[in-house]
């Protein structure tokens, strides 16, 4: 597990972070310091899902610093790509939500669908995919609009259905904006019945400031807690609290906060947002926290990711006993029943069926989604150490996060 950066990376992230302040503050960009390779910028910028922003410095800064012609280009075609992502998506969001409001059914639009009209320009703001929250009672009338409108439903569990449609859209519609048996499950409870009906529409529904940020940061404690965050969700936390601050209900989000356990964990993030991201700010080094941000990319890292699910799958959560590291190894090739059950519910039903589920998954793995890597794989089990896991394990504390 890598936990630090060298000096000249430091140097690289410093600097690109003063390309996404400027253009989240409109502000002229700095000029590159002495030595300075725009190409390891722009590879960090693709490694963070941030193209858009480093598109739009480059052009920025090529009105008073050379840029060359070939990174110029290729500048100029991406910045293109992501206005036309980014148009061809909303208008298919929009329809969709259309077709909802005809139908007279419900929705709550999450995350990236708002996030992305906080930025300057919403096209600034990759998303993967639109989340969309439901009632179950609509799913077959839902199923029939994404069929009207072309989209392909792939699967669904306790808590999502997934629908597709080439070349980039995929929605998934959740039944409720946590899991059943996530411990923060019932303060987010009945959040459609909640919400209020957005201007401009019939049915389809926000919910308050206040509720959106809990279930923002609960969003990014959970990436961080498993994986890590990357600078990407640091810039949401700035564009969100820079334009709703003064909005929000303080008082009810402090006592929020505290009941989620998430008090230091926002004050950290908004701490480094406003150091990465406000006007004019100059970043000179790092701490610990924030260089595992830093190291992890836009949604965290795999290795680290296996390897906390690998320790949190080790300890018996009734005797506090962990397993040996063999079979946690043999036991991440064969999740037990819970784990199972989230994916595949008869598993819940008729527990004779389990290992009916694991050829199911591992035929899913190797067949249809094709995403194994057999010697990646074994080393994100079997590399890490045990200085690893204590490193991981401090970096929790330092936001407040119990790894008992």
């Amino acid at each position: 597990m890598k936990k630090h950066l060298n000096d000249a990376q430091k140097k690289e992230y410093a600097y690109y972070l003063t390309l996404v302040s400027s253009v989240l503050n409109g502000t002229e960009p700095q000029l590159p310091y002495e030595n300075c390779n725009l190409d390891h910028i722009r590879q960090i910028s693709n490694d963070t899902r941030m193209d858009a922003i480093f598109d739009e410095a480059v052009l920025m800064l090529s009105k008073k610093y050379s840029v060359s012609d070939e990174l110029l280009s290729y500048v100029k075609n991406n910045l293109n790509h992501w206005i036309y992502i980014d148009t061809m998506m909303k208008y298919e969001i929009e329809s969709l939500l259309k077709c909802f409001d005809e139908e007279k059914i419900y929705n709550l639009p999450m995350k990236g669908y708002f996030l992305k009209e906080d930025y300057p320009n919403s096209f600034e703001r990759s998303i993967s995919d639109y989340d969309i929250l439901f009632d179950i009672n609509d799913i077959d009338r839902i199923k029939n609009i994404f069929k009207q409108n072309g989209y392909k439903f792939l699967q669904n569990d306790d808590q999502q259905y997934h629908f597709v449609k080439a070349p980039f859209m995929y929605i998934e519609m959740h039944r409720s904006l946590l899991k059943k048996n996530d411990k923060n499950y019932s303060l987010l409870e009945n959040q459609l019945e909640k919400a209020k009906v957005r201007d401009g529409y019939s049915y389809s529904k926000e919910m308050t400031l206040e509720d959106y940020y809990i279930y923002m940061l609960l969003h990014s404690a959970k990436h961080f807690s498993e994986g890590g965050i990357g600078i990407r969700m640091i810039a949401d936390e700035y564009v969100f609290y820079k334009k709703y601050s003064d909005l929000l209900n303080q008082k009810y989000l402090s006592e929020q906060f505290e009941k989620l356990g998430i008090t230091l964990f926002e004050k950290k993030l908004r701490d480094i947002s406003l150091k990465w991201f406000s006007k004019g700010s100059e970043v000179k080094d790092f701490d610990d926290v924030e260089e595992y941000i830093l190291l992890s990319m836009t949604l965290g890292r795999v290795d680290v990711a296996v390897m906390s699910e690998m320790e949190r799958q080790r300890v018996n959560t009734k005797t506090g006993r962990k397993k040996s590291r063999f079979a946690n190894f043999i036991s991440s090739l064969f999740p037990n029943k819970t784990y199972m059950a989230n994916k595949y519910p008869f598993v819940e039903k008729m527990p004779i069926l389990l290992p009916y589920s694991w050829a199911c998954m591992w035929c899913r793995r190797i067949f249809i989604d094709r995403n194994i890597d057999i010697k990646k794989g074994f080393n994100n089990r079997t590399s890490y150490t045990d200085d690893d896991v204590s490193y991981f394990n401090y970096i929790q504390t330092e936001v407040g996060f119990d790894v008992k």
